[in-house]
């Protein structure tokens, strides 16, 4: 079961592989762009600490880890999650989604993968790139336990967030433009790029407990710099098997108000 689902995965990575390439100006194009997006960042990251030694408690190295988590998860979300959201709010609202539901297949695993906008993958390696400087600046302090609960919380963030665009794709059943939401989101979303310590303490509350972006950037970045709370790990996990399986349990009551083309 578990072969027969990689090898859809791989067909459809190679089909996109395929597309991406057909355009190549376009591809190297995106590509430039993700590279002058990578130094603009770097550029205002070292604005700030050009004045300052510390932020919230957080050193250079330190920020850099957590930038590095931030355009790793955004390129996750642009790769993978949110092509493939939009596409099923496009087959609901066209009445197309039978061609996923009648495959013999997870409908949830099918819808999720279809599509892969290849060049964000680009996105991904700068971020694990800057990832890596930090903690090879920061290689005294970072053990094999601390590099381990890096890639657990990063998995961690990555299922919350699908698992958000999840419940959000699944609205169309009812609602048949919710563009705004999504607007809403990437703009919250660019909070991530610093820690959530920056903030006043309701904020922060916030930031973590109902608009979850601490798990998504923040607490990878510190369990690889030595900040994280042992409770954190345990939460994150926790949020993560719970929103996993509430998208899930949400994704197949929406399945049931569906009519299809026919309806």
């Amino acid at each position: 079961m578990i072969s027969r689902h990689l090898k859809l995965v791989g067909l459809f990575a190679r089909v996109s592989v395929q597309e991406a390439v057909a355009y190549r100006v376009d591809f190297f194009t995106h590509l430039l762009t993700s590279v002058a997006h990578a130094g603009a960042e770097l550029l205002g990251l070292w604005t700030i600490f050009s004045n300052t030694n510390s932020l919230a408690g957080w050193n250079v190295w330190q920020i850099l880890a957590l930038l590095g988590v931030f355009r790793v998860m955004s390129g996750v979300i642009a790769l993978l999650v949110a092509p493939n959201m939009r596409l099923i709010m496009q087959d609901i609202r066209d009445g197309t989604l039978d061609f996923v539901l009648i495959k013999p297949i997870n409908s949830q695993f099918y819808a999720s993968i279809r599509r892969l906008v290849v060049w964000q993958g680009f996105t991904i390696a700068t971020g694990i790139a800057m990832a890596a400087v930090a903690g090879v600046k920061l290689s005294a302090a970072v053990s094999a336990g601390r590099a381990a609960m890096f890639v657990i919380l990063l998995a961690a963030g990555v299922t919350i967030i699908y698992s958000f665009w999840l419940v959000l794709a699944t609205l169309a059943f009812w609602f048949t433009r919710i563009s705004n939401i999504e607007m809403v989101f990437w703009n919250v979303f660019e909070a991530g790029r610093y820690p959530v310590d920056i903030y006043r303490r309701p904020v922060r509350w916030v930031l973590t407990y109902v608009v979850p972006l601490a798990f998504l950037t923040t607490f990878p970045a510190r369990a690889l710099v030595g900040k994280l709370e042992a409770t954190n790990l345990a939460v994150a996990l926790a949020v993560g098997a719970a929103a996993l399986a509430g998208s899930s349990w949400f994704w197949r009551y929406g399945l049931r108000h569906y009519s299809g083309a026919s309806g």
